[in-house]
């Protein structure tokens, strides 16, 4: 069986997980541990610690260390120097094929993340080693990072995207599209998030995020709407934070700020959060969902559930129309600025299109997941139609 290198930025089950890119390392990592076996993976990230015990494969720390404080470092540092370049070298070197995992880290946005992959990638050009991007959103870049990226990546063996109208622009080689990841990730209740749902029935799941350039008016003003939407259509709040750094900060605090404008008992705030496939089943077991957060809207749309999406800017409104497009879906979303007039109607919409959903969902167990599988089964070298690497039946809310 092939030793398969990934890269990914999580930190498994912490204080400072991030359920969208968990969701997609989650995924990753039990196809690839069906296919090759788990003891043939090793993940690298900058955070390793929490990762064996989570996901039950080997870890190493792998910085984000950009390239201008990797030069000061020959001088000031020069064993930290060595220390990293002999990291890339002695994991490509024990490695038979690298592959990173999904997420929207290769960007100059991220420098520091897409720096430091592009230096072990270079590393693995040099050895003759495959190169696998998988479920990704590739870009923006700047002049530089596109010169030094289309080097980089030219002779990789995959580039699979998550969106339609965007990664191929960043990059010369051609790219594969796929439904994100997170679509295929098998919900697993435990015993926390199962008596969450319980309590808390009938429920709505809510996700934000304090994004771009909202401020606490702002944040107070979308709770506001949500709430009076929600109490309308006389269920409760089940709040999902997706990050919270530290454990209190990011999702939970801005939960924190706005709970008082519930009644006593509405509102239930996940906290601590719990593995992605946990909150995936959480969602199915909803009415409906309400989100700012793309991978909530992901879990909502692959599984059946209505949901309607709240976006801040051109960028957030991008992502959370093209969570809905990817699946055929007309995009039921609203900015924070329209989003006391259109809520509502659109919440209307989307429980009165439920079948809808449910027929778009459905596409996640045909062809669509033949074509998620296909980079993973080049990875361990095994037939590309061969029997599914898992059955998602299960996820379709019934």
């Amino acid at each position: 069986m092939p030793k398969i290198l990934m890269l990914s930025d999580i930190t498994g089950l912490g204080p400072d997980y991030h359920v969208g890119d968990e969701a997609m390392a989650e995924v990753a990592i039990e196809r690839l541990g069906q296919l090759v076996g788990k003891e043939n993976l090793i993940l690298g990230c900058a955070s390793p610690a929490k990762v064996p015990e989570t996901y039950g494969i080997k870890a190493f720390a792998f910085y984000h260390t950009p390239d201008d404080v990797l030069r000061e470092m020959r001088w000031k540092k020069p064993l930290s120097y060595l220390k990293a370049m002999a990291t890339n070298l002695y994991q490509v070197l024990r490695c038979d094929k690298v592959v990173v995992c999904g997420g929207g880290n290769m960007t100059s946005v991220w420098t520091g993340v897409l720096e430091a992959r592009l230096r072990l990638l270079r590393v693995a050009n040099f050895f003759r080693k495959d190169i696998y991007l998988v479920s990704q959103t590739i870009g923006p870049y700047d002049e530089n990072h596109r010169r030094h990226v289309d080097r980089v990546l030219k002779h990789a063996k995959w580039i699979g995207v998550r969106d339609l109208n965007f990664s191929h622009t960043q990059i010369s080689k051609p790219v594969e599209f796929a439904l994100d990841d997170a679509c295929f990730l098998e919900k697993r209740h435990n015993d926390y998030t199962r008596g969450i749902g319980t309590k808390n029935a009938p429920f709505a799941c809510v996700s934000m995020r304090k994004f771009g350039g909202m401020d606490d008016d702002d944040v107070l003003r979308v709770a506001t709407v949500i709430e009076k939407a929600l109490s309308s259509n006389n269920v409760n709040t089940v709040f999902i934070p997706h990050h919270a750094p530290r454990g209190t900060e990011g999702d939970i605090k801005l939960a924190h700020n706005i709970e008082h404008l519930w009644p006593a008992n509405r509102f239930h705030l996940v906290d601590p959060i719990p593995l992605a496939s946990s909150l995936k089943a959480l969602t199915v077991d909803s009415q409906f969902v309400v989100s700012m957060r793309y991978h909530q809207l992901i879990f909502a749309l692959s599984t059946g559930v209505p949901a309607v999406g709240i976006y801040v800017n051109e960028y957030t409104e991008a992502k959370l129309r093209g969570s809905f497009e990817a699946l055929g879906l007309k995009p039921l979303v609203t900015s924070i600025d329209d989003v006391q007039q259109n809520l509502e109607p659109l919440i209307s919409e989307a429980l009165e299109s439920r079948a809808t959903f449910e027929a778009a969902a459905l596409k996640v167990q045909g062809n669509a997941r033949a074509i998620s599988e296909r980079p993973y089964r080049l990875l361990a070298d095994v037939a590309e139609y061969a029997q599914p690497v898992a059955s998602a039946k299960e996820d379709i809310k019934s």
